[in-house]
């Protein structure tokens, strides 16, 4: 995101997104203000992370429970990335399997299996730390056209043959105004397993549970350089960390630290608008069953109401990485093409950040050194997936899974050019998906 002041559409209060939370319901709505200190001296830990994020608090309690001196230290505020400010929505799911059936069936099972576990893993994290982020239960996809349909139907083969331990449901067209209360879905598939909660409660309640068991947290503490060796050095603005492990989750906020990474992931823009509450009834006429909602549309909607009955409606926007102007319009139209009877409603917050895309979507983890690890690149997926990467992370630190060197079998592509060709190829690529979710539509 641009380094520059939003303001909130309903407070018209200045957030210097550089290093504060973006001015969004999330951070209206956060249950507790904790501050971690800046890093202003030369210290040594076993695990440096840089990135206060989903990925990076979770391999931060992964590893402190096994043992090990972590510090976690993150350029603004924890979860002032993508993991603060996303939709939301806790979708199993980690990469696509049959990428990895190349590998033989036992490696594609394996891969499977990680998303198939992301979600109950958050359920985990959530019950062993008793943290308050409004869980909510039930996924629905939704279908646009027949090719969708006929996704969601091969999806669910595939996923139960595989042993999926939460119950698939298919919704023809005569049930689905049971869930979605749009005419624009033909059908779509229920996910018992997935569901959806409050994102930014959720890390910052991670944080305080790593923060408690004795992670060193420093937010405004930026990593400007990284010197490999046995013992990484990463210093900062006012300080210095060395460390035996280095782990870099700073996702679509990498930035210039590591330029290998960067040109690893395409920056893509996604915006959340709020509205005002809705009260009960007229919550229920659109999401019936309180379940979160995504299409199948590469340029997808999501929505999903809140706690207090708003409905959080979001889109992928651009494919360049810039924040876009008139955020509340743009969704606002989006939104009343789903349901127009919302014309009425007003827009309390409107909020944008970005994801990294990768070209396979696939998230990528792997090792730069020995001893420096990375984790990235969900594209737009991550709630659930960040968790079981912190996970993975924590046990390739402690020799205890493999499972990085299994994923790493996938080789990723960096782009060329750096950020300005990333940029450009979003931009052509949400020409070429807009038509592909246009033909589709004609089927």
């Amino acid at each position: 995101m641009l380094s520059k002041k939003i303001k909130n559409s309903k407070t018209k209060e200045m957030v210097n997104t550089e290093t504060e939370h973006v001015a969004s319901y999330y951070a209206a709505t956060i249950n507790e203000h904790k501050n971690y200190p800046m890093l202003n001296e030369d210290i040594t830990s076993d695990v440096c992370i840089v990135g206060a994020g989903f990925t990076g608090i979770n391999t931060a309690l992964n590893l402190v429970k096994k043992g090990y001196k972590v510090a976690v230290i993150d350029s603004a505020r924890v979860g002032w990335g993508a993991s603060g400010r996303n939709g939301g929505q806790l979708i199993s799911g980690f990469t696509y399997s049959n990428k990895f059936e190349q590998f033989g069936e036992e490696v594609a099972q394996s891969v499977w299996k990680l998303g198939a576990d992301c979600s109950d893993l958050v359920r985990e994290t959530i019950k062993e730390f008793d943290i308050d982020c409004d869980l909510k239960e039930g996924f629905i996809e939704v279908a646009l056209n027949n090719v969708q349909m006929d996704e969601l139907v091969e999806r669910k083969e595939e996923w139960d043959r595989r042993g999926y331990q939460h119950n698939l449901t298919l919704v023809d067209n005569s049930e689905i105004n049971d869930y979605v209360g749009s005419s624009n879905y033909i059908g779509g598939m229920i996910d018992s397993g997935s569901g959806h909660l409050h994102p930014l409660n959720l890390v910052l309640g991670e944080a305080k549970a790593a923060n408690n068991l004795g992670v060193s947290i420093y937010e405004k503490t930026k990593a400007l350089n990284i010197k490999p060796g046995k013992e990484v050095l990463i210093e900062t603005d006012q300080g210095s960390i060395r460390a035996k492990h280095l782990v870099l989750a700073g996702n679509a906020y990498i930035g210039k630290l590591n330029p290998k990474l960067r040109r690893m992931i395409m920056p893509s823009n996604s915006c959340i608008i709020a509205t005002e509450p809705l009260g009960d009834e007229r919550a229920k006429e659109i999401i019936a069953k309180d379940m979160a909602v995504c299409d199948l549309n590469t340029i997808l909607d999501y929505y999903r109401l809140s706690s207090d009955k708003r409905l959080l409606f979001g889109g992928r926007y651009n494919f360049s990485g810039n924040e876009p102007k008139n955020i509340d319009q743009n969704l606002r139209k989006r939104m009343l093409n789903v349901f127009p009877d919302l014309d009425d409603v007003r827009i309390d917050y409107a909020w944008a950040g970005n994801v990294a895309v990768t070209v396979h979507r696939i998230p990528q983890l792997g090792r730069l050194t020995d001893n420096i690890f990375y984790s990235q690149g969900y594209s737009g997926h991550g709630v659930a997936p960040t968790h079981m990467a912190g996970k993975i992370i924590a046990n390739a630190i402690s020799n205890e899974w493999d499972m990085i060197e299994t994923l790493s079998k996938i080789k990723h592509i960096q782009l060329p050019g750096g950020k300005w060709f990333s940029s450009t190829a979003m931009s052509l690529g949400l020409l070429y998906y807009r038509l592909q979710d246009f033909i589709a539509s004609k089927s």
